[in-house]
């Protein structure tokens, strides 16, 4: 399978995605850098510096991270970012982090997927792919003009959204550096 969603009200979810992210990065031992993609200034587009913020901040994770409340990384900078990791972290696997627009009866809905996004396509801007593995929010419906739904998105579940992504990312964090201790 190369993509798996979660519903994010779910109790099993924290767990579940934890364990999809550790599938889709197993295949080779190299070091994860984590890139959370968003603005602060758009409620529905800071998921991704939520999680960066939590990782960092909550979590101590043990991987690079790029993009965070206080460092966003928007359209903006995105490619002197990816430029920059590229060439700092050569042989890490890209985890991308970004909110997403979908249909209505999916807000709320987790997405993890192998390969890359295309960040910025829900409100029509042409960015390039980034990412090894992503994982993406539900934030908001596609409904009328998408910059406005970004507005509107209530900050209540873009921050539990940003939680339980987060929490995830640190516990499969944790696990493969048990595992690789384990066997080192």
């Amino acid at each position: 399978m190369n993509k798996l969603s979660f519903d994010s009200n779910s109790p099993f979810t924290t767990g579940a995605l934890a364990k999809a992210m550790l599938k889709f990065c197993k295949r080779e031992n190299r070091p994860i850098v984590v890139l959370c993609i968003g603005s602060d200034r758009l409620t529905g587009d800071s998921l991704g510096p939520f999680v960066g913020h939590h990782l960092v901040q909550t979590h101590n994770a043990d991987a690079f991270v790029y993009g965070t409340l206080e460092r966003p990384v928007t359209a903006k900078n995105l490619a002197e970012t990816t430029a920059f990791i590229k060439t700092r972290h050569p042989r890490s696997r890209l985890l991308v982090v970004d909110a997403a627009l979908g249909d209505s009866g999916d807000i709320g809905v987790i997405r993890i997927s192998r390969g890359g996004i295309n960040p910025g396509a829900g409100v029509d801007k042409v960015l390039p792919s980034v990412g090894d593995v992503s994982i993406t929010a539900v934030v908001s419906g596609l409904d009328g003009d998408k910059r406005l739904q970004l507005a509107a998105t209530r900050l209540s579940l873009v921050y539990k959204l940003s939680l339980t992504i987060a929490e995830a990312i640190a516990e499969a964090l944790k696990i493969r550096a048990s595992l690789a201790a384990l066997y080192a």
